[in-house]
């Protein structure tokens, strides 16, 4: 639509971005093109960058403030759908043979599941992986 209407692509993502942020309950607009230039905290910034795929995500990315689901607060719940702690933080448990005993507080991510097993069934990691093994599960 953009290009048939010969509109200039980043003038209108611009009006966009501005528009988004006044609106209540956004946190954060950011232009996914110009990663680096991103003025949010560190942490979101990697979530942001890690999550992004160029050929599958929008070129605008919307971060809602905390507690805010849908357009509207919410008062209970969680929807693990957002990056804020109370709701990205899953319990992430392992047990039986080969697994140390033991708890950690350590952050993990999703993608170190998968080279964990790996490595308790002495196999190789799946093609693709990006996670590295949870050492304090194998005991190491």
């Amino acid at each position: 639509m953009i290009d048939s209407l010969n509109l200039d692509e980043q003038a209108v993502k611009n009006f966009i971005i501005k528009f988004l942020k006044k609106q209540e309950g956004i946190a954060y607009v950011v232009d996914m093109e110009s990663g680096g230039n991103m003025v949010i905290p560190a942490p979101l910034r990697e979530k942001i960058i890690n999550g992004y795929n160029r050929k599958n995500s929008g070129v605008i990315q919307i971060i809602g403030e905390p507690q805010w689901y849908n357009g509207t607060p919410r008062a209970t719940g969680t929807s693990h759908g957002v990056w804020s702690p109370y709701d990205s933080h899953i319990p992430l448990v392992f047990m039986g043979w080969g697994v140390k005993p033991g708890v950690s507080n350590k952050e993990v991510h999703s993608t170190d599941i998968a080279p964990t097993l790996a490595s308790l069934l002495h196999v190789m990691e799946p093609n693709g992986n990006i996670g590295k093994p949870i050492v304090e599960v194998l005991g190491q």
